[in-house]
């Protein structure tokens, strides 16, 4: 082919009767041209509906590269997509959809002529009542009607709309539906112009099923002529319309639009009617009639007739080799003493048949309408007929073969992708079958691009000497089909290069590119490439869900084993590969190992304050430098929460372990940004090193946990390694909190209260409440025995509400008793009520419930609670005080606190720790820093309240310092509500 010259062509379908024929005539124009073509077909691979009644929705700009202008079958494309390729300068040629906007030819059937021949044949007939039936939405029906209109008028016949009878598609089913509705009309016709041959074959199925005989009771005439139509009862009168001499005509005009020739307008191509018997024809008329030459010579036109297509659709040549062949078979049946003696012998005759069966594009029914005619003709000519049903059989069998093998391909091609190819993108399985080439261009990313960005990646390429090895580089749809392909085509040979889209239903995958032969022989939408199209898209379809299905399986593996949010192992892959340490450790050549557990201090306060998002950013750095600290045969695994695990593998001293928890507390200490700020965090870590007690890992965790538990007691950032001694003191720690749950329920703890006085009088302003327990067993505990585990475990949240509560209940027991005004009890919130619990809803709920009187409830939070995040700290206080709450910063000066964050919260008191009051008088940093915080109220207009004091020389120095309140030994130890109110009363 020209590489310079390629026709291209916007198909709905590529295949049958119409669509095929109209590309067996562009490929055939393009041959002599010495041009491609590349036929593309518009709609989606499998489509079975094959009415286009709407353009369709093709965006890409498939083979623009290559190909030079376009032919546009019906209604491929939309107006924006061709206006999009005529702006690029290629010329464009319609077939039977005009687009006068655009102003480029358009190439029709002549449908006025054949229908007025129609028309005229069946008025000579006699019929006056003449119907027409069709499917009008279609442009070629439309205007074969309102030819009808004009043929009937030109007789004098004015048209009966009661005579229109609407099909609602073209083919079977849309005649079968105008047959029904002739017949509710009480079938008001004699005779029934048809639109299509398909229309006309269901017309003929419903009125002979109700017992109509055709043509006696309804003429009909069709139009198209299909291959159907010679063997239909009776054989249908028809319509010839030359698809192959449409298509030539249009790629004729567009090669003329390319060598620069104006190009615009309609071009009518011929058509012409052909005489059967459903119009009330019999065969021998054509023979008997007063205006019919000779009739041997009559003979040889209708055969010349049955042959060609239409006048003008065959070259010159063509034509004459048609009348030649015509004429010798019409001699070979002459039976007059003249013609006896000029009678062809058999061989010529056989030749003669055979070249009319070649240009008759070897349709057996052509070789049925000559025994037709020659039946009719009325002579003795068995010999002939013979050597036609010969042929006819012969060319059946050879159809039924081919289509045998047809079907057969198609077989092992459909079960070959359906039950799985390993690569059906490789196109391994075009061996299967008879094509010169294809070509799979898949969708870069595998999903449709956009338009500004639509590439394909030659995913698999086959040649009939087999598959190509030769890789190919992506290219942008514009270019595809490759150059590889294309050199394959051969119009000459009927070999054009045929562009599918691999696209069915919401998959679209590319274009599969195949160099096969034009066919015109099967159904609409049943070309062998646009049934391996759809069934790639399936196979494809397949693998994409059965990779899919792998991705989640895989999805589901790891959401099993790791975790999803830092990417870790999870409990149960640490859990695995510590069974394996241990089976391999209890081997004699078995190696070391130590588990690590670390947990998170202040993760909490961290969540809450700055939101869970915080939260898992801090997880997820950490476990970053957790991975960044071991080495590659370490296993680190977050465990759950904020606590994570490490697996030491291979642990040759009984010191490394440890060494690793300090490079771990190094690396952890440095401070982490989260939403803009700094953030502090340390990890309590315990350690157990592999010894042969332990055979499950069950218990070697259990033991690390007890270390780290062990070390978060002492200090937190702290490690520990495991003793048995901790395993005891565990067990104690696990008593107590199940013996803390059900002291909650029975009522155990009790409410102790410490005067908090006037330091120059002694007189009782106020109390601390503390918590002490009454164990059934072990009598009364102090804080010290059991706050540490509430904290640890959290039960500290229910234990501080039900102390506020009982505060609030005794103050107002208190009041309503005749206590005196400004009394106050303070009561201490720890760091897991304050930032972990409803501490302002508890603390509502208790005033609410209990009304003691505004001011009287004073909450006491530590110095290292609020500085932990000073904002979000900065609210809950608010919160309080909007409550009626005072609030005192308990243990000052044993945290670290700016003097502008003091200023900005709303506290009402500072108690100075009782580390310093003890010290007061012997040791002089003490007194300093006593007195820089009592200055520092003072300023700040706080009341100083001094904890500890046990002597009088302490509350003497206190005093000369300016602190106005204490509470110590000095004045009494913590005592029950009743002794108390005993005091408030003798102080009153």
């Amino acid at each position: 082919m020209s590489p310079d010259l390629t026709l291209g062509v916007l198909s709905p379908f590529l295949g049958g009767w119409y669509y095929g024929g109209v590309l067996a005539g562009i490929a055939r124009a393009a041959a002599a041209a010495g041009a491609g073509v590349v036929a593309i077909q518009t709609l989606d691979a499998g489509t079975e509906h094959i009415e286009v009644t709407e353009p369709s929705d093709l965006t890409y700009p498939v083979a623009w590269q290559h190909v030079s202008g376009f032919v546009v079958v019906l209604r491929a494309a939309t107006h924006r997509y061709l206006a999009a390729i005529k702006a690029t300068g290629r010329p464009l040629v319609f077939v039977s959809h005009p687009m006068p906007e655009l102003g480029c030819p358009v190439v029709m059937p002549d449908n006025r002529t054949g229908i007025t021949e129609a028309i005229d044949h069946l008025v000579a007939h006699g019929h006056r009542r003449i119907g027409f039936a069709g499917h009008l939405p279609t442009a070629d029906v439309r205007e074969r009607y309102d030819a009808y209109c004009q043929a009937l008028a030109g007789h004098g016949i004015e048209p009966d709309p009661r005579l229109l009878f609407a099909a609602t598609t073209n083919q079977v089913d849309g005649g079968e539906q105008a047959a029904r509705r002739m017949l509710a009309a009480g079938m008001p016709a004699t005779a029934t112009v048809v639109a299509t041959d398909e229309n006309a074959t269901g017309i003929m199925d419903v009125l002979t099923a109700a017992g109509l005989r055709l043509p006696q009771d309804q003429a009909l005439v069709g139009f198209d002529d299909l291959r159907s139509s010679s063997y239909l009862v009776p054989r249908l009168t028809t319509v010839r319309q030359p698809m192959e001499m449409i298509g030539r005509t249009a790629a004729e005009t567009l090669l003329a639009a390319l060598r620069g020739a104006p190009a615009d307008g309609q071009i009518l191509v011929p058509t012409s009617l052909i005489v059967r018997e459903s119009c009330g024809c019999s065969g021998d008329v054509a023979f008997h009639t007063d205006t019919a030459p000779q009739p041997h010579r009559r003979l040889a036109d209708l055969i010349a007739i049955a042959v060609s297509p239409v006048h003008g659709s065959l070259s010159a040549a063509e034509s004459a080799d048609i009348v030649h062949s015509a004429a010798v078979v019409a001699r070979a049946v002459e039976d007059t003493p003249a013609a006896v003696t000029a009678r062809p012998s058999c061989e010529e005759v056989r030749l003669a048949l055979e070249l009319l069966l070649r240009l008759s594009g070897g349709r057996p029914e052509a070789l049925y309408e000559i025994a037709h005619l020659i039946r009719d003709y009325g002579r003795p000519a068995n010999g002939v007929l013979l050597m036609l049903m010969e042929m006819r059989g012969r060319t059946l069998f050879q159809d039924s073969v081919r289509l045998r093998e047809t079907l057969t391909a198609q077989y092992e091609v459909g079960m070959e992708l359906l039950r799985g190819h390993q690569e059906p993108a490789r196109l391994g399985w075009m061996r299967r079958t008879w094509v010169r080439a294809g070509c799979f261009g898949l969708w870069s990313g595998g999903r449709p691009p956009a338009l500004s960005d639509a590439t394909l990646e030659t995913a698999g390429m086959f040649l009939s000497g087999g598959n190509s090895t030769l890789p190919l580089p992506a290219q942008p749809v514009s270019e595809f089909p490759p150059q590889l392909l294309r050199d394959q085509a051969d119009p000459a040979a009927n070999l054009i290069v045929f562009v599918v889209p691999v696209k069915s239903g919401t998959s679209d995958w590319g274009y599969l590119a195949v160099v096969d032969v034009v066919s015109s022989v099967g159904a609409t939408g049943r070309e062998p490439f646009n049934q391996w199209a759809a069934l790639l898209a399936v196979a494809l379809d397949r693998q994409a869900l059965l990779k899919e299905s792998l991705r989640q399986k895989e999805q589901l593996r790891i959401a099993a084993l790791y975790d999803e949010l830092t990417g870790l192992p999870n409990r149960t892959l640490f859990l695995d590969r510590l069974r394996q340490a241990i089976r391999q450790s209890r081997r004699r050549t078995g190696r070391p190992f130590g588990v690590l557990f670390l947990d998170l201090d202040g993760f909490k306060v961290v969540n809450d304050s700055l939101g869970h998002s915080a939260g898992d950013r801090l997880l997820k750095q950490v476990a970053k430098r957790i991975r960044s600290t071991l080495r590659e045969s370490d296993t680190v695994a977050r465990f759950g929460g904020d606590e994570f695990l490490v697996l030491l593998d291979d642990v040759t001293a009984p010191h490394t372990p440890a060494q690793v928890a300090e490079r771990l507390h190094a690396v952890l200490a440095q401070p982490f940004h989260l939403h803009g700020q700094d953030v502090v965090v340390t990890a309590s870590i315990g350690i157990t090193l592999s010894s042969r007690r332990y055979s499950n890992a069950e218990d070697l965790l259990r033991d690390a946990d007890i270390a780290m538990y062990s070390a978060k007691s002492r200090h937190k950032g702290r490690h520990a390694v495991f003793d048995v001694a901790m395993h005891a003191k565990a067990v104690t720690r696990l008593q107590i909190e199940t013996e803390l749950r059900q002291a909650l329920d029975n009522g155990e703890f009790e409410v102790h209260y410490q005067p908090i006085v006037l330091l120059r009088s002694g007189q009782t302003k106020g109390f601390e409440a503390l918590i002490r327990w009454r164990h059934p067993l072990r009598g009364l505990l102090s804080p010290a025995e059991f706050l540490p585990i509430a904290e640890e475990t959290g039960l500290i949240v229910p234990i501080g509400r039900w102390i506020v509560d009982e505060c609030c209940r005794q103050l107002a027991a208190w009041y309503a008793a005749g206590a005196p005004s400004g009394l106050s009890v303070a009561v201490n919130i720890s760091n897991r009520q304050f930032w972990g619990g409803n501490v302002i809803d508890d603390i509502a709920e208790a005033l609410d419930r209990h009304r003691p009187p505004g001011g009287s409830l004073a909450v006491e939070i530590t110095e290292g609670v609020v500085m932990e995040n000073v904002a979000p700290a900065r609210d809950i206080l608010n919160m309080l005080h909007e409550l009626g709450c005072q609030l005192h910063v308990d243990d000052f000066g044993t945290g670290y606190s700016s003097l502008e964050a003091l200023h900005r919260l709303p506290i009402d008191a500072l108690k100075i720790d009782r580390s310093f009051v003890w010290q007061i008088n012997t040791d002089r940093r003490s007194g300093e820093l006593v007195r820089t915080i009592v200055l520092m109220g003072r300023n700040l207009g706080l009341d100083l309240i001094a904890e500890g004091i046990e002597t009088e020389q302490q509350r003497a120095h206190l005093l000369r310092l300016g602190c106005g309140y204490g509470q110590g030994f000095l004045f009494s130890k913590p005592v029950v509500a009743d002794v108390a109110y005993t005091l408030l009363r003798e102080d009153a």
